[in-house]
Order: C-alpha cells, then structure tokens, then sequence
C-alpha cells in the first residue's frame, strides 16, 4: 500500500465520467472554485460536532496523551501556539515542560474542512506521569531513541534494512518501521520465577505506536528452539502471543497449552487497540494459570492457559508500519547471550570467538531439529533450508545491524479511494442499470489537502474545496451521477485527484465501471 504522511499534503480524487454537461459555478474559498456538474448531486457534509468527554494521561513525564469521545473524520488539536491535524480521537504531544500546565484546544473536522466549537483540557504532565510501571523489571529497559538503540548484542533484526529509520518524537527520536513485515528477536530470555504481588512469574512489556489502519503488532513468547528460526505466520509449538491491531487486543496461545478454567476481570477500557501515531504500554503478564494482556495498566485480555516452560525468549513482530518505544521484561533475571542466526543457503563459517554453535532445521509436523556443531569445527557445508546458529561469547559483538537513517514525522496514511455503486445496490465488476442513479464515494486519507476534483472520461465534473476553515482532513464524499449521461453499453472510467494545499502534484486514484444496455 502506498502509505503517505498526514502532515504533508496529499493529492486528490477526480471521477470522470462518460459525457459531461455545462458546469455550473459558485463561489469558493482558496484558490479551488466550487465547480457541479449539472448531472450530478453533492450529498450534503453533516455539521462537525463538538467532541466530549476528555481524558489525559502520560507515558513520559514531558509527554501528554489526550483522549476524547466523537465520530468526526479528523480533529484539530491546538496548544502552546501549535496545531496538529490528527485522524482519530486521540493525540499525544510530546517535548513539553513537565511542570507547565497545557491548555489544548480539540475541533471536530469534517471532510470539507469545516471546524466545530473547540473542547478544552487542561493539564500537568508531571502530575499524570506514574514511574512505577517498570518496578517489576529486570535488568536495563531498552528504549529505541537513538541510531545505537538496535544494539547487535541484545537484538536480532528480520527486516528489510531500508524500511527502518528514525523519526522525531518531541527533543529526541523513536525507531521507525515501514515494512510490510518487520520481526526483532530479543538475545535476553525471560525466566519465571515466584508470584510477585501482583501474581506474575514474568512479564513483558513494551510501548508501541501504530502506523496506518492495517497495523498490527505482536509480541511472542518463544520457548527453546523457536527462537532460532524466522519469523513465519504459524504459531510454534508451546508459544503465546500478545496479538495488537487497531481493532484491539487479545492473547493467542498455542492449542497444546493445558487450559485451566482461569476467570479474570476485565477492566473499563474505551480503546484496547493500536492508535496510528500515539504511543500505549502493553503489558504481556504471565500467572501460573493465564496469560494477561493490560493496556495503559488495565487488563483488556485473557487466556486461562499455563505456560510450562520455564525460559522463554520475546519477539515482537510489526506488520504495516509503526513505531517503537520502549522494551523491558520481569521474572528471574537473565544474562544476554549475543547470538547469529546465518542462512546454510551456502557454505558458512564459525567465527573464533563462538561459545557455541547449532544446526537448527524446521521439519514436518511443526517440529525443530537441532545438531549440535562439534567444538573446534569451522567450516559448516551449505544445507538449505536448515540454519547455523552461533551463540558468541559474552563480550562479543554480533554483526552490526541496519544504519537507521532519519526521517519525517507525522501520521501515514493510505492513498485515496473510489467506490462506485447503483442505487439499486449492483456494483462493479456487475454492469451499472443504465437507469436512475450511480453513487460515487471518495475516501480521501490525506490531511493537509485544498480540494478534490472528479473527471469522467478526462472531463472534468466536480471541483470541491476542501478547505472551508482551515487544511483538508480525511473524510468521505458522496456524488449521485445521473445515468441518462452515460453512454448505454459503455466503460466509464472515473478519476480521483487530491489537491495537496501547497500546490505540488495531485494524489490520484481511478476506477473503471462497465454500463448496460437496457435501461
């Protein structure tokens, strides 16, 4: 998918449609003119309405999420003299003064740029900031602020290295992932131990933001030799996973896991999933009897399972893009063991500094073989698609992972949308009745935007400004297209442009409907 920025200006949709009748023109905001067709209807923008119900919280103490209650397509957020145009009911704001009370102004947006009375929150970052989540971890929290934060050692990286960067995030940075699969397998294993207080016998957790509506993020718990292998879409044997989308959260365990009849509470939560460039804490806890899944510290999931394996290794998994923020686990500590996993596509080598090697072959029946490497042993013969794993030294450094390269901020986006559709329900690839009418809905994902033009058969039908009250924001437009102006029998093809505010080229979409012949 051809993932843009929000706070860049996107292009539009057009439609073009078969013969087109003298335009009728009214007066227009911006340098867009309001331009109608006579054969076709703009249905009508419902007003934006206030938003309600704000919340505030903060993972940072110099960073302040904001929530809020409302359905419009996007919302303005302004404070200390910014503005940020965000798609969904909630932001967060980062790089502020933790002891400098925010006042922040929330407008509700429709899709022809119209803004509604603001709603106001105020609050003290430093006074919603709770330092205690990482009271149960072992060893230091890895936090991925930094060009160095993939550290070789503690990380293994499947992904293609291109698609990871860094992006701003108030005064500092946080990696960014903009691959269709990305997978970091964590070098430190988790080890249960005795309940703490809160029942766990080890955890993990980490703070993730998504990317685009597709997001999704997974955190696994691997046991001995899973870890080892790549990233597939199966659920090894003995496993369970921390499953996040945008939709929400849930816990994923392997079949084989005994089930214990575990009930837990959950706990009031308005939103349990992934919000495309806002940062949550997900919680992965692990009972003798269930596996939790806590949200900002409220329990969103549950799966009354026992882990039986006493040593575990996380790997988290981002599909469609996202953020990462911070990493830390609980339970017993344990030692990094640097290690490398090598393909045996071709002839490999085992370096000097080895404390250990492996064979690792994934057979049938979802089951792992392991050889052990003879010490003294260097050159291994290729064996695809079996792989040489390489457990170093503790003072050994593995391979250097990707250079992270810098990168915008902002929220990514899907391009723009055509939907065609008779009254009478009949869509594309069906032929359209050639009679009454023809619905025409443009999804338009970009923020930033002045207008959107529909041409029908390189004929320009519809110029709409966007910008009624400030920068387009994404939305949906609906046309009804009279079909006495369609060529009976005909393909029509319609064309969709986004005009980004700064005048650079349109984003475009087209989509092509077949015509019958008998009304």
């Amino acid at each position: 998918m051809d993932r843009r920025t929000l706070a860049g200006g996107l292009g539009g949709l057009a439609l073009v449609i078969a013969a087109v009748v003298a335009l009728r023109a009214g007066d227009g905001p911006g340098t867009l003119k309001r331009e109608i067709d006579a054969g076709v209807e703009v249905v009508q923008q419902q007003e934006p309405t206030k938003p309600a119900n704000p919340r505030a919280q903060a993972l940072d103490a110099d960073a302040l999420q904001i929530a809020w209650n409302g359905s419009a397509s996007a919302y303005e957020v302004r404070w200390n003299g910014n503005e940020q145009l965000v798609p969904g009911p909630e932001v967060e704001i980062a790089g502020l003064n933790p002891e400098q009370r925010v006042e922040v102004d929330i407008r509700a947006v429709n899709a022809t740029g119209k803004r509604s009375e603001p709603l106001r929150i105020s609050a003290t970052p430093k006074d919603l900031y709770d330092d205690k989540w990482d009271d149960q971890l072992v060893g230091q929290v890895d936090r991925f602020d930094g060009p160095e934060s993939l550290d070789p050692r503690k990380w293994r990286v499947e992904a293609e290295h291109e698609c990871l960067g860094l992006r701003p995030f108030g005064p500092s940075k946080r990696v960014d992932v903009d691959c269709p699969m990305a997978a970091f397998q964590s070098n430190t294993p988790i080890r249960f131990g005795v309940p703490a207080s809160d029942g766990a016998i080890g955890r993990a957790i980490i703070s993730v933001a998504g990317a685009v509506e597709s997001s999704h993020v997974r955190l696994t718990l691997l046991p001995d030799p899973w870890h080892y292998l790549r990233e597939t879409d199966n659920q090894p044997r003995g496993a369970v996973s921390l499953d996040v989308t945008t939709q929400g959260t849930r816990i994923v365990a392997d079949p084989e896991l005994p089930r214990t009849g575990k009930q837990v509470q959950l706990g009031d939560a308005p939103l349990t999933g992934l919000v495309a460039g806002v940062r949550h804490r997900w919680e992965m806890r692990v009972l003798p009897d269930a596996v939790l899944a806590l949200r900002d510290g409220v329990v969103v999931a549950y799966e009354p399972v026992a882990v039986k394996e006493p040593l575990v290794h996380p790997r988290i998994r981002i599909d469609g893009g996202g953020f990462l923020d911070a990493f830390g686990v609980g339970g017993v500590p344990e030692r990094v063991l640097p290690t490398e996993v090598l393909s045996l596509a071709q002839d490999a080598e085992v370096p000097q500094d080895a404390a250990a090697a492996k064979i690792v072959t994934l057979e049938p029946g979802n089951q792992v073989k392991i050889t052990e490497v003879a010490a003294g042993v260097r050159k291994i013969a290729a064996a695809d698609p079996a792989q040489l794993v390489i457990i170093r030294k503790p003072e050994s450094r593995p391979g250097a992972l990707p250079k992270l390269a810098d990168r915008p901020g902002g929220i990514k986006t899907g391009g723009p949308r055509l939907h065609v559709m008779h009254e009478d329900g009949t869509k594309p690839p069906q032929p359209i009745p050639h009679h009454g009418r023809v619905l025409v809905t443009a999804e338009i994902n970009a923020i930033g935007h002045r207008g959107i033009e529909l041409e029908l058969d390189g004929r320009r039908i519809v110029a709409l400004p966007t910008d009624e009250q400030g920068p387009g924001v994404p939305g949906r437009h609906e046309f009804w297209l009279d079909t006495k102006k369609l060529t009976p029998g005909s393909h029509a093809r319609l064309k969709l442009s986004v005009l980004p505010a700064d005048h650079s080229e349109p984003v475009t979409t087209e989509t092509v409907f077949e015509l019958g012949t008998t009304p």
